[in-house]
């Protein structure tokens, strides 16, 4: 501990003073405060009071009656405050401890509140009173800088002999504690309050449950709990709100049942907090105990409880619940419309979510951020930026930051590199302080575009740079096949004293599987919980399973499958039966598929896959035979679907579309491209081909007409020599898409792109940066 510091608060160095501890606890935040360039407090004013000379008043508030304090309580705006304080220091009422308190008491805690006047004047009492520095304290305490509040009460303690902190001034601190989180604080508090006699009393006791809950310590806050002899409501709100918020859903509901046995009656706070508790677990059967609780015991239905109702409706998927409750309720602010905006989208509801929207009285950002982010989320990135464009038009509200976010996820989905970089021009324009959050998007969107250059110049400039931005760029250099690089990066990252966390890891072992650094990504997974202290999850077996499988390694893969610390997930069967097809091993891929069936009887992609390898090896029966089963049980393979930006306008191809304004251009190309690739010895890869077609002039049509191809042709036609082909697919591009994408490139002379749904394959001349190793 500094010495000036001590000091500062009048304190003799003391290792055995509780004062002492906690002061060298609150070190940290003084050191932050220093700079004071957010403080309201100058370092001075830790020092004591600049005294005015003693007038004599009347202890007894015997100006309590005074016109000029009645006026206080009569204000509307600051400005009459402080016409008030001129008043009083002109006729000498100021100087009246009861009459100076009333005025700050107005300015601390009103709704006129200005906590640094407020400050100003307390600093120019001549004898503040305990109900003065108590006001100041509770201010600070719920101010956005609440270590002000700590360092009031250090002055109170330590630079004034005339008050002493009572039972209302600790839960004012304890407040302040909870607020910065920082649990050796509060721990000091609690253990001065039980000094001072205060450590059976309720309020504090209370305050104390909220402030081990708040630091995430719920047993210390259950013991505290237990220890009051008289609980009031506050009492068992406090720690009902505290289970329910640390995900103990389970200990606030029988909290409940405790509170209702000891004849307490719950309140709106109560209640509020069991529906925390059912919309965290996700169980509507008590979330609508719950609303018949609140009826039953008389609990009026207010705004901020029926918005509790309506959210827990919406999260656990009772949307006609939601509804009906919606249509009731006597109030509706902007959070009830947009609850059920969210309810409506994020349940596919689109239509009904829509009409919801234009008939919001008010349709603020938080409303458009409801519909943009639900479409996006959903798997409907195009509507998605349609909405966001309506916005650019109405000019009704304006974009933040998690508009943009949202916005930029679904430009990285179809690959609307035009408008991302418009939002990215528009974030420059605006001066909109790029967050991490802000920065991650932006990487995110550029390297899912098929621009990395620019994705590693966004990370290169960016200040702020957390480990999601950190991982983010990573994951950018892994599916644009740059392994050697991404591991370099993540070498950088940790030179920058940043941890990485378990996504980072599942991007580096993926830049390790689709690049062949096998050895690499063995060292890396056996490091991350003895070196780093991540336990693999599902997700990092998975890319284990997959580096294995495209190295051949298929029994090594199998082995360690058997050896996880967990049930495998239908993502690790799914990376084995993906290198089975790489490598034609139909035994393993038949052992996966079933296994991948028994998780997900209706994945579509395990079949699809088996038929891939069946067709692979010329079993054309069980190719029948799996598409058979297929249709017995209803299933269809998903549709490739190819996405290609010209102009700012993104262009969809499915499979032998031919609803594009331009199919006859298209289909002319197509056939240009096939009579010149034959020119040059190209031969159609038929095992492609799902269906048991058996003339091959039909399986070579069908080729022809897979959606990447078609995509490719509109980009010839549409767009000049110097643009690169930016083709987005929603799955695994085919072996003959490739080796056709890559003879365009050659004969055409043109640069062509090709993301699928793991990985860009850059293909220039002939030659791809996959290395054919994907």
């Amino acid at each position: 501990m500094n010495s000036k510091i001590l000091k500062v608060v009048g304190l003799r160095y003391s290792s055995s003073s509780s004062a002492y501890i906690f002061l060298a606890s609150i070190h940290v935040y003084y050191i932050k405060a220093a700079t004071m360039a957010t403080t309201s407090i100058p370092i001075t004013t830790l020092t004591p009071h600049h005294r005015i000379p003693h007038i004599p008043t009347n202890k007894d508030r015997y100006f309590s009656n005074h016109p000029t304090i009645l006026l206080i309580n009569q204000s509307s705006n600051p400005k009459q405050l402080k016409q008030i304080h001129a008043q009083m220091i002109r006729n000498g009422l100021f100087y009246d401890p009861f009459s100076a308190s009333v005025l700050i008491s107005a300015f601390a805690l009103s709704n006129l509140q200005d906590v640094k006047y407020a400050h100003k004047l307390f600093d120019q009492m001549p004898q503040p009173n305990l109900y003065t520095w108590n006001a100041l304290i509770r201010a600070y305490s719920s101010s956005k800088d609440p270590v002000q509040s700590l360092f009031m009460f250090i002055q109170m303690i330590h630079g004034c002999n005339e008050v002493v902190p009572n039972k209302f001034t600790y839960p004012f601190v304890i407040k302040a504690a909870a607020e910065l989180l920082d649990r050796r604080v509060g721990e000091v508090v609690h253990g001065m309050a039980v000094k001072m006699s205060f450590g059976s009393d309720v309020f504090v006791l209370n305050s104390l449950i909220h402030f081990y809950a708040s630091c995430g310590c719920l047993d210390s806050a259950y013991r505290v709990f237990l220890n009051i002899q008289v609980k009031d409501v506050v009492s068992w709100n406090s720690m009902i709100t505290g289970f329910a918020q640390g995900d103990r859903a389970d200990d606030a509901l029988q909290l409940f049942h405790e509170m209702q046995g000891e004849g307490v009656r719950p309140d709106e706070v109560t209640m509020m907090s069991l529906l925390t508790a059912c919309t965290k677990k996700l169980d509507l059967e008590i979330g609508r105990w719950v609303h018949s609780n609140i009826e039953k015991n008389g609990i009026k239905g207010r705004l901020n409880l029926n918005n509790a109702l309506v959210d827990m409706y919406v999260k656990c998927g009772s949307l006609e619940d939601a509804q009906k409750l919606f249509v009731k309720m006597p109030e509706k602010d902007i959070v009830s419309w947009t609850t059920m905006l969210v309810g409506y989208a994020k349940s596919g509801h689109f239509i009904n979510a829509k009409r919801h929207f234009e008939s919001m009285p008010k349709q603020d950002i938080a409303a458009w951020n409801a519909l943009i982010s639900a479409y996006e989320q959903t798997g409907n990135p195009k509507e998605a930026l349609a909405i966001f464009n309506e916005l650019q038009v109405s000019n009704k509200a304006e974009p933040d930051t998690v508009t943009l976010v949202s916005t930029l996820s679904a430009c990285a989905q179809v690959g609307a590199l035009d408008l991302g970089c418009w939002i990215h021009v528009y974030i420059k324009k605006h001066k909109i302080n790029l967050s991490c959050h802000l920065v991650t998007s932006l990487v995110d969107m550029y390297s899912k575009c098929g621009d990395l250059n620019k994705a590693l110049e966004v990370f290169s400039s960016a200040d702020c740079k957390d480990v999601f931005v950190w991982s983010a760029m990573i994951a950018g250099l892994a599916m644009h096949g740059n392994g050697s690089d991404a591991i370099e990066l993540f070498k950088k990252m940790q030179e920058s004293s940043i941890r990485p966390n378990g996504v980072t890891f599942t991007n580096l072992l993926c830049a390790c599987s689709h690049t062949g650094l096998l050895q690499e990504g063995r060292d890396f997974f056996k490091k991350m919980k003895p070196v780093y202290g991540i336990t693999p999850g599902v997700k990092h077996y998975a890319c284990m399973v997959d580096m294995l499988g495209r190295a051949g390694l298929l029994e090594e893969a199998l082995s360690l499958i058997k050896t996880m610390p967990m049930p495998p997930l239908a993502s690790v069967y799914g990376a084995l039966l993906g290198a089975c097809k790489l490598h034609g091993n139909v035994e393993v891929a038949e052992e996966a598929s079933a296994r991948l069936l028994e998780l997900e009887p209706s994945n579509h992609g395990a079949y699809v896959l088996l038929s891939n390898i069946y067709a692979k090896s010329g079993m054309w029966d069980k190719v029948a035979s799996l598409r058979k089963r297929m249709k017995d049980v209803g299933l269809k393979k998903e549709p490739g679907c190819s996405s290609l930006e010209v102009n700012g306008v993104v262009h969809e191809f499915v499979v032998g579309d031919n609803t594009h304004a331009q199919s006859k251009l298209i289909y002319g190309k197509l056939n240009e491209v096939f009579e010149k690739l034959k020119s040059i010895g190209y031969e159609p890869n038929r095992s492609q081909v799902l269906q048991c077609v058996e003339e091959e002039d039909m399986q070579e049509q069908a080729l022809h007409l897979h959606s990447e191809k078609l995509a490719i042709a509109f980009g010839l036609i549409s767009l000049t020599k110097s643009q690169p082909i930016r083709v987005m697919k929603n799955l695994r591009v085919c072996e003959d898409c490739h080796n056709v994408a890559k003879m365009i490139s050659k004969v055409y002379d043109r640069e062509i792109l090709l993301r699928d749904r793991y990985r860009f394959h850059h293909i220039k001349a002939g030659v791809c940066s996959c290395k054919d190793y994907w």
